[in-house]
């Protein structure tokens, strides 16, 4: 990239957090309550677009209130380097969504009525946010594990920083992703649903938690670097779409395994072709885990007593950035060797798991999301921890990390690295069960 291109997207970055910050200061809590009140109690602040009368009319009603937020993430685009997103591959998406899903489409077209942007930019500005996927670490534990009987899903979300492209998502998670959610509560033909999700709404939705307590989490998985081996990418319903419909139509993680396997999924890959597809986590309210790998052609559905698979206590799973219970020669994984942070951050996930096992409470999750004793050196900060910070090998960091507790309709998440944040409390029972 020239110089004078570097120095256009840095006042392009200035004017996006300028024009980001009263949205998300209109619709928080009072700052200075937050300053002078830190305590794991605060209220959760939710934006919410109203009655929604059709997803075309959602689509417009977001791009009504956010228009000038999208315009400069397309700007912004235009000074950074592009993805491989073919002209054939924007009209294959939009033939995939109008045969099998237009609704999602119809949210597509009543943003881009309501921006001026087209329907293809659109996508490729889809494409181009999820492209920036990081590689992160999840850890879930239910019934025998905890306590109390109780389900959490811990979540530590990866930056990397060593391009431009890449720390975009800083400001994006610092404004717009780990600082605001979004409540998606629909009724109209055949759709009848509610759940919270954080992002940006349409284009980069990360589903929190929907009405019947059913939760997500999610880690990046790192393509092979052997460019010789096989990478199972092929057509059909994008992580996107898939997590979404997972949100409107399941209750429980039984009924999530099955959609999954239901349906063809699309894998591609991403970040210049060093990613391919997330892997999912789950929990719901009925105590259950579960932990999905995928590619286009394969699937695995790895639940909290599926002992035999993970060779662990029953109760506890967890997952990095490189397929574990799949074979990665089948998916195109990296291995655990390639990506050896990955490998590090596994094997320190499992062990503390197992370590606490039987005594895990909240606090506990706290300070597995916070731990730096596994990675290169165990008696210092490093980029293979669970909570991640940069070193000479990787320039990452944990960004945010948040602890979901379903059956109490809750989520504890930090704004910065856990080890440094403050887990605040969101109590969604109120929004989500009205």
């Amino acid at each position: 990239m020239k110089y004078k291109s570097i120095i256009v997207l840095f006042i392009i970055y200035f004017l996006f957090c300028l024009t980001f910050s009263p949205v998300i200061n209109s619709r928080t809590i009072n700052s200075k309550n937050l300053i002078n009140n830190i305590k794991e109690d605060s209220i959760l602040s939710i934006n919410t677009l109203g009655t929604l009368s059709s997803p075309y009319d959602y689509g417009w009603k977001v791009g009504k209130k956010f228009g000038v937020q999208y315009k400069i993430i397309d700007i912004i685009t235009r000074y950074t380097k592009n993805i491989n997103v073919k002209r054939q591959d924007i009209e294959g998406k939009i033939t995939f969504m109008e045969n099998n899903y237009p609704y999602f489409l119809e949210e597509l077209k009543g943003l881009s009525a309501s921006t001026n942007i087209k329907l293809e930019r659109l996508i490729y500005l889809k494409s181009f946010l999820h492209s920036l996927g990081g590689c992160c670490t999840t850890m879930l534990a239910t019934g025998p594990a905890t306590k109390n009987n109780e389900t959490f899903l811990i979540n530590n979300i990866d930056n990397g920083m060593d391009t431009l492209i890449k720390a975009l998502r800083v400001p994006l998670n610092f404004l717009f992703v780990s600082r605001l959610f979004f409540i998606k509560d629909v009724s109209y033909s055949e759709f009848d649903y509610k759940y919270i999700y954080r992002g940006m709404p349409i284009l980069w939705e990360f589903p929190i938690m929907n009405e019947k307590g059913l939760s997500y989490g999610a880690n990046g998985i790192m393509a092979a670097k052997n460019k010789s081996r096989y990478i199972d990418i092929g057509p059909g319903i994008d992580m996107d779409m898939l997590r979404r419909l997972t949100m409107f139509t399941c209750k429980n993680v039984t009924e999530v395994a099955n959609l999954y396997r239901s349906l063809e999924r699309m894998s591609t890959l991403s970040k210049g072709g060093t990613q391919i597809s997330d892997s999912t986590s789950w929990c719901d309210t009925e105590g259950g885990i579960l932990n999905i790998e995928e590619s286009h052609n394969y699937i695995i559905t790895v639940f909290g007593n599926s002992t035999d698979i993970t060779n662990s206590s029953e109760g506890i799973l967890w997952h990095t950035s490189h397929h574990i219970w799949l074979d990665p020669n089948l998916t195109g994984s990296a291995y655990p060797w390639e990506y050896p942070s990955s490998g590090l951050r596994a094997k320190r996930a499992q062990e503390i798991l197992e370590k606490n096992y039987g005594n895990i409470t909240l606090n506990v999750c706290k300070q597995m999301a916070r731990d730096h004793g596994g990675g290169y050196n165990p008696n210092r900060k490093d980029s293979a921890d669970i909570c991640r910070h940069p070193d000479k090998k990787k320039i990452i960091v944990t960004a945010y990390s948040f602890i979901i507790n379903p059956k109490e309709f809750t989520i504890y998440q930090t704004h910065r690295s856990p080890c440094k944040g403050i887990f605040w409390k969101y109590d969604l029972s109120k929004k989500l069960k009205n």
